[in-house]
């Protein structure tokens, strides 16, 4: 640095070891900056003598209207149906989305946020990944710390700490409304095909499911409890081809999201087992995938839109500093389509 008019927030930055986005911050009085990072970037402010000038200083604090969105999986429908909402969510309050997908990918977790840091994004929300871990994983919590100096998260989960928000499916509702439902079909052999138990979610509802069974007074089968590979059609059928082998059969079947469910009808009718006649078959979600299938299936559906409204009003909120809860359930419902049939 040769003299103090060449001096730019970048320079600042560079020599800080930190970004221009947390130069910008300190220097507009923003407080959500480490105490350590402040002390830093304001000695090498003092010893080059560092003032912006009014324009500078007017564009750092000039909003972008961005909203980042990092989602796991944009190839499952149920992650697609929240984005869609929260753009249209965002728009009508004057934002735009910008999607980064991770493909449930650590370091394109890391990337995507760095990314819409570098990209001055207002806030961010997360939906997916590890920040659904029941176990957290400190170096992503370490990640939402640093990210959180510069930038506000919400995360589509349960909040994981003090200053972020979490709108989360409400997973143990979800269960209660399925198992319910099935039991009012007069069914009581019920089975559940099911992945990611590394996530919180899916432990909550096979957590869930069993304690709805044991209210009911129902037996659960550990057979019927069939843990699958992945979120798609083909562990779906793997769910079915392993159901088969057993030496009883479910009257009724519960399936983690609309895509396994839909692998799972495949399965049942390449085996020859009507739907729902023979096996009720039901999912959660219900998302578009639910009305293209023959029969269509009944699902656990989430409002969208009103979880998209939870989610950007959480993120305006955290723009803007304003009050606003820091944990939310979204409210699940029952969507009756043609999969589920009363017992014989």
């Amino acid at each position: 640095m040769t003299n103090r008019k060449s001096i730019t927030i970048y320079d600042i930055a560079k020599e800080a070891g930190v970004s221009p986005a947390t130069v910008s911050r300190i220097l507009t009085g923003n407080t959500a900056v480490r105490q350590e990072k402040r002390d830093r970037v304001n000695r090498i402010i003092e010893k080059y003598n560092f003032r912006p000038n009014a324009l500078a200083r007017a564009l750092s604090e000039t909003r972008t209207k961005v909203i980042g969105m990092v989602l796991a999986d944009t190839g499952n429908p149920y992650y697609n149906s929240v984005f869609a909402a929260c753009g249209n969510e965002a728009y009508k309050r004057g934002y735009v989305t910008m999607l980064l997908n991770t493909f449930s990918r650590p370091e394109l977790e890391d990337s995507a946020l760095t990314k819409l840091q570098e990209q001055r994004a207002d806030a961010i929300i997360i939906c997916g990944g590890r920040i659904d871990l029941a176990e957290p994983d400190p170096a992503f919590m370490q990640l939402l710390e640093t990210t959180l100096e510069t930038t506000p998260i919400v995360v589509g989960s349960r909040s994981p700490m003090e200053k972020i928000h979490g709108v989360a499916v409400d997973h143990k509702k979800s269960v209660d409304i399925a198992v319910d439902y099935l039991i009012s079909l007069g069914h009581k052999d019920i089975g559940f095909v099911f992945t990611g138990t590394q996530y919180y979610g899916t432990q909550e509802k096979v957590e869930r499911f069993r304690e709805a069974m044991a209210a009911a007074g129902l037996p659960v089968r550990e057979e019927w409890l069939i843990d699958v590979e992945g979120y798609d059609c083909k562990s779906g059928r793997e769910g079915i081809d392993r159901l088969m082998a057993c030496a009883k059969r479910p009257t009724a079947l519960l399936g983690l999201n609309d895509v396994i469910t839909a692998g799972m009808l495949q399965g049942l009718l390449e085996h020859g087992v009507r739907v729902p006649e023979d096996i009720s078959l039901m999912g959660f979600d219900d998302t578009y995938i639910t009305t293209i299938t023959a029969p269509q299936l009944t699902a656990v559906d989430y409002d969208y839109n009103e979880y998209a409204r939870m989610l950007v009003e959480a993120a305006i909120a955290s723009i803007e500093n304003a009050e606003y809860p820091r944990e939310q359930l979204v409210p699940p419902s029952l969507s009756v389509k043609k999969s589920c049939a009363a017992l014989k």
